[in-house]
């Protein structure tokens, strides 16, 4: 009986992005992947502290945001230095994690459907759904890559009509 390799092992995850392996060192599979994920050990410290305000006057859950981005970064970096499954699995949930966050802190009432009038209710309806995906991802990894694009094309798409509907923000000027 053929068992699958352990899941923890380099070169277990069946994603391999267009770089090539081992090439710039031979501990580290994907360099570049794995070295650009630096920003996000820098910024989500330095927008902690010019976040502050924001996070006092309007919405502490800001530092979750700035949290899982770091938690992005270093599962996004161990999975492209050692392309294992699980280095795949903790990266995708991530993004799926942060992503689901967003939604749930971020969304505009408006767009809240009758069944959620308060945003806790809401909120506590995105962290099972969290959960569920999470559990599903870990059972059929292949969903992740299906619930990340259910999430952040709508985002995207989101983002875009929200800037354009307003008419004196700042944000317009980036060419959105």
């Amino acid at each position: 009986m053929q068992h699958s390799p352990w899941p923890l092992r380099r070169g277990t995850s069946p994603v391999d992005w267009c770089e090539g392996n081992y090439l710039f060192s031979p501990v580290i599979a994907e360099f570049v992947n794995t070295v650009s994920n630096i920003l996000f050990f820098i910024y989500p410290p330095l927008l902690t502290s010019l976040f502050r305000e924001y996070a006092q006057c309007v919405n502490r859950g800001v530092y979750l945001i700035w949290g899982l981005l770091l938690t992005v970064g270093l599962t996004s970096a161990y999975f492209h230095a050692t392309l294992s499954l699980v280095g795949q699995l903790l990266d995708e949930v991530a993004i799926l994690w942060l992503l689901m966050a967003s939604f749930a802190l971020w969304l505009p009432r408006r767009y809240f459907s009758y069944g959620f009038k308060e945003r806790k209710h809401f909120q506590l309806s995105m962290f099972i759904l969290s959960c569920a995906a999470t559990l599903m991802a870990c059972v059929h990894p292949v969903l992740n890559a299906f619930a990340l694009m259910g999430l952040g094309i709508p985002a995207t798409v989101l983002l875009i009509i929200e800037i354009r509907r307003c008419k004196k923000c700042q944000s317009c000027k980036f060419g959105i």
